[in-house]
């Protein structure tokens, strides 16, 4: 089980590090994701009216904030805000490598724990590495809840927690939902010691969010509240993220969550939530994790928040199985289980069963960079400023201003209800783009008005291949398509 672990984690590490070095988008939001960091790095603000020359993801601000700490050191580049992504990936697998050695005391169980995280990247859909929110937000809340639970017993230990989540909140809005849940934990467990947690997280929640709506004239709160949890659900999604995805290919671990339950629930129905609580967070991320995989647009990004819990769940039923009297079978068991689970996560067979797609591929090659080469130079070649409407960092790469990138955009206007900024309908009229990029991609750059606007004044001037332009690899899958000029 050993070799196994190792081999899968080293696979996962080695991808992310091709991924990290590769200088094009391998996800279309993290384009706008380095734009917003871009930003940061050159002291302009984020929350602003969307326009032609930029519009904000509906992000909460900590990751730019670093990102765009690292890139005034850098420069704009992928590779920075990619690498605080895996080291925030590294540190939540050791952090469950060390809460499964603090529940079980097995050094092989802490070890498999941690390597179960890192081999899931099929199974989170390669979200591990990418120049986005997730990761950070990730090791946040799994380091906030563990202090919640191991330092519950002093005044420093609940503010520290309350730090840790309150960040997890700054990094991502559900971090304000483990908090909530913390928070109760705490109230029914410790009675008034847990006001302190209570307090502390409603200030660190509070005062940032007052003062970055304020600064942001209401746009902060609009983007992150207003227009982020507007999305349309389907709920039909859910039963398939539960069915296939949590019992699916997660099955293995959710299975031993279930045991656990079941068994904690037999010996100390009373104290569960003293002797388990992990319990408790455990079944919160998996609601989390349905809940935003039902939304339009929720992809297996939001397998995380149970992933990364469901994780700890080979030491908790280890932990419990040294009580029971079966414990000379169980614990093979156990190992058995915990290798078809990694078996699980080197193809995500089960929601590939139920809904049938073609095998992701998560490695860069040496002809997609080949292609992203030639698509700058075709860039940089063109007579004036262009609009790269995916890829505004490919225009910054060209030597081009950049422009909004148009999905998140199409977002800012209220998944496209509001009509187009003014500056980009008076830029595309006036011709004033020497060329405009379009992949094509559906809902953003296919929507009617922007279609009409760009065939009243520009026409096709080719298509671009796969050798001309690179695709990405993550999510909905796009790559530069159409390059329009301006008519004569």
């Amino acid at each position: 089980m050993v070799v196994v672990a190792v081999a899968l984690a080293a696979a996962a590490l080695i991808t992310a590090i091709e991924r990290i070095a590769y200088p094009f988008d391998i996800d279309f939001v993290e384009d706008g994701m380095l734009m917003q960091a871009w930003r940061v790095a050159n002291g302009l603000p984020i929350y602003v009216a969307p326009s032609a020359e930029f519009a904000p993801h509906v992000y909460m601000p900590l990751y730019s904030w670093i990102g765009g700490a690292l890139l005034a050191i850098t420069g704009p580049s992928l590779a920075p805000l990619r690498l605080l992504s895996l080291i925030a990936t590294l540190a939540t697998a050791s952090l469950i490598a060390l809460i499964g050695w603090r529940e079980s005391r097995s050094k092989l169980i802490a070890l498999v724990g941690g390597a179960l995280y890192l081999a899931g990247y099929r199974i989170v859909g390669g979200w591990y590495d990418l120049a986005r929110v997730d990761a950070l937000f990730v090791a946040l809340t799994v380091a906030g809840l563990a202090a919640v639970i191991y330092w519950r017993r002093s005044a420093a230990g609940q503010l520290a927690a309350a730090l840790l989540l309150a960040l997890a909140y700054l990094a991502k809005q559900n971090g304000l939902y483990f908090g909530v849940i913390a928070a109760g934990y705490l109230l029914a467990l410790e009675g008034r010691r847990g006001l302190v947690f209570t307090g502390a997280f409603v200030l660190l929640v509070a005062v940032p969010t007052a003062a970055l709506n304020a600064a942001s004239q209401g746009w902060f709160t609009t983007y992150v509240f207003g227009i982020a949890f507007a999305s349309p659900t389907e709920w039909q999604r859910a039963l398939y993220t539960l069915g296939a995805e949590v019992f699916g290919d997660i099955g293995v671990l959710a299975g031993m969550f279930v045991i656990l339950a079941a068994l904690l629930l037999i010996r100390c129905r009373r104290y569960l939530l003293r002797e388990q609580p992990w319990l408790l967070f455990i079944a919160a991320a998996i609601v989390a994790s349905v809940a935003g995989r039902t939304s339009v647009g929720g992809a297996r990004n939001q397998l995380m928040q149970a992933y990364s819990l469901l994780c700890l769940t080979p030491a908790l039923v280890w932990r419990e199985l040294e009580r029971q009297p079966a414990r000379h079978w169980a614990k093979p068991a156990l190992e058995l289980a915990v290798l078809l689970q990694f078996c699980l996560t080197l193809a995500s067979p089960v929601g590939r069963l139920i809904r049938p797609a073609p095998v992701q591929h998560y490695r860069p090659t040496t002809e997609m960079r080949q292609a992203g080469d030639r698509f700058i130079a075709d860039l940089a070649a063109m007579p004036g400023e262009v609009l790269v409407m995916m890829h505004p960092f490919y225009a910054l790469k060209a030597g081009k201003q950049p422009s909004a990138q148009i999905q998140a955009l199409w977002h800012a206007r209220w998944r496209g209800r509001d009509p187009l900024p003014a500056d980009l309908i008076a830029r595309i009229q006036n011709r004033e783009y020497a060329g405009i990029i379009s992949d094509e991609s559906p809902y953003f750059e296919t929507e009617p008005a922007l279609m009409a606007l760009i065939d009243a004044n520009y026409v096709p001037l080719r298509q671009l291949s796969p050798q001309d332009a690179p695709a990405t690899l993550n999510g909905l899958v796009v790559r530069p398509q159409t390059i329009y000029v301006p008519r004569p």
